[in-house]
């Protein structure tokens, strides 16, 4: 069965805590669906570029990495229009996603 969330609003959900790379976001995603969203690269990355063209992220490379061949990752965060996306649309998705345990 298909998810009824998007590529685009897991996204912006994972984003909420922290940034991250496109990778790093598809691990998120699946650890904190416990598996129920599990994108794929061929379509976070064009989500990515979307988000960002409708200004709810931001990317900038970070250093080079050596296990990268010296190549950069590439990370993405929220800008404040894209925060309040996801506040806004976290209603709609929370149940899919794991509630953090409290300390």
């Amino acid at each position: 069965m298909d998810s009824p969330i998007t590529v685009k609003a897991a996204l912006l959900q994972a984003l909420i805590r922290r940034e991250g790379y496109g990778l790093d976001l598809i691990e998120r995603i699946k650890k904190e669906t416990r598996g129920e969203i599990a994108p794929h690269q061929g379509s976070v990355y064009p989500a990515l570029r979307d988000l960002e063209d409708e200004k709810l992220v931001t990317s900038y490379e970070g250093p080079p990495l050596p296990e990268r061949g010296g190549r950069p990752r590439r990370y993405y965060k929220l800008t404040a229009l894209g925060q309040k996306a996801a506040l806004e649309q976290a209603r709609v998705v929370s149940s899919f996603f794991a509630v953090p345990e409290l300390a």
